[in-house]
């Protein structure tokens, strides 16, 4: 089959989870297929950076990308009943790339990821179409603007209406969607039960996420608790605010020595400002196995955010434990008490996790519990077939004739 895949970032490195998800992918499809690739840059060094595609694709093309751009496109956007995600990712130069690459090959499906890069081709009726959400970006917004109180409100809740409209019309102009969780499934459905989506997650490379030996100490045998993920995103930083705040000083009082280390690129101010001799920030690493190495137990109160955690599938991987509440345990075929421990409140997380540090037993029973499933459900391999299986009834049913109002 010959693919055209549309990426918002250019999917390497595979450091975040839409890269990782996007990198993986097309790495299992390159095995049987042709795949064009056409993605978004923001800067030379990320094509340098990317030469490991080469070996991958067919053909390349990259966009430049300017921030400055988008936000005036956004701004001029306001009124627009679109989201501004929308207009932010809406560039004449990408458009005409795609049209050049349609117009120069004869493609058998095109991927396209998230609406953002699904815009360029919704009224293409020709070809069938996949469209990757991911997550709803609606439940996403819906779930942050219950605890984000900063000047951002008005207008969070203001893109939540709009995308929850345009993510459900978008999904309708293609033939499959994907989602990576049943909660954005779910959530979808509600909004129209008509939508054509398969549930695919994210998956790990077991290659890379298993244990090995390491010549680095933990700071503190027993006693070292770890974060990771894209720090400037909300649902991360609310997450680990919550922690540091509210549950840490209640595992200090039992066990003073502890250290946390919230790993992820982008931390912004305040999490910064939250590095000690007790925490460490660590801002971009090179790679995060040697954290998880280091791991007694991962801690991941999170409160807001969709779809599921690259983090935590990570770290059930690599054998170590996590705690973790409702909402960061969806999307996960998990089994709380068994695969990972679930708490809600600050008191109920704490005791959850001295629990671990303080039981050896525990906390190897766990770990070894939350690696066995990722081996069994989260390979590669396995979601690359079920992603093939979605694109051969996506051809099978033919195009699908798009929504007016959607050019």
């Amino acid at each position: 089959m010959n693919i055209l895949f549309l990426s918002l970032r250019c999917p390497f490195p595979p450091n975040r989870g839409d890269r990782i998800r996007n990198y993986y992918f097309i790495k299992y499809l390159a095995e049987t297929h042709r795949v064009t690739l056409i993605s978004f840059i923001e800067s030379e060094n990320e094509i340098r950076d990317a030469q490991p595609l080469e070996q991958l694709c067919q053909r390349i093309e990259y966009v430049p990308f300017d921030r400055g751009e988008a936000f005036v496109r956004s701004a001029l956007g306001f009124f627009s009943a679109q989201p501004l995600q929308v207009h932010y990712w809406r560039s004449q130069r990408m458009q005409q790339k795609i049209e050049q690459v349609l117009a120069e090959d004869q493609f058998d499906l095109i991927h396209a990821h998230l609406f953002r890069m699904g815009q360029y081709i919704s009224d293409r009726e020709q070809i069938p179409k996949v469209l990757d959400l991911c997550d709803s970006l609606a439940l996403n917004l819906n779930r942050r603007s219950k605890l984000d109180r900063s000047f951002r409100l008005p207008l969070l809740k203001l893109e939540e209406y709009r995308v929850r409209r345009y993510e459900v019309e978008m999904v309708q102009s293609f033939d499959r969607g994907l989602v990576v969780a049943d909660c954005d499934y779910d959530y979808l459905l509600e909004q129209n039960p008509d939508l054509q989506l398969t549930v695919i997650p994210v998956g790990v490379d077991l290659s890379y996420f298993s244990s090995v030996e390491t010549s680095e100490a933990p700071v503190s045998p027993n006693q070292h608790l770890l974060f990771t993920g894209t720090m400037n995103y909300f649902p991360n930083v609310d997450a680990v605010r919550y922690f540091h705040d509210r549950i840490l000083p209640l595992i200090r009082r039992q066990l003073p020595s502890v250290h946390l280390s919230i790993v992820g690129t982008n931390p912004d101010e305040s999490i910064q400002q939250l590095a000690s001799d007790k925490v460490t920030v660590t801002g971009a690493v090179p790679e995060t196995r040697p954290y998880f190495e280091q791991a007694t137990v991962f801690v991941s109160p999170m409160r807001s955010g969709s779809g599921l955690q690259v983090k935590h599938l990570e770290a059930m991987a690599m054998g170590v434990p996590i705690v973790t509440t409702t909402l960061g345990a969806s999307g996960l075929d998990a089994v709380a008490g068994e695969h990972l421990l679930v708490a809600e409140t600050p008191q109920a997380f704490a005791e959850q996790t001295i629990g671990l540090l303080q039981n050896d037993a525990r906390r190897k029973k766990v770990g070894l519990a939350g690696q066995t499933l990722i081996r069994q459900k989260y390979d590669w391999r396995i979601l690359g077939r079920r992603l093939d299986d979605v694109y051969q009834r996506a051809c099978d049913a033919g195009p699908t004739r798009p929504l007016l109002g959607m050019t």
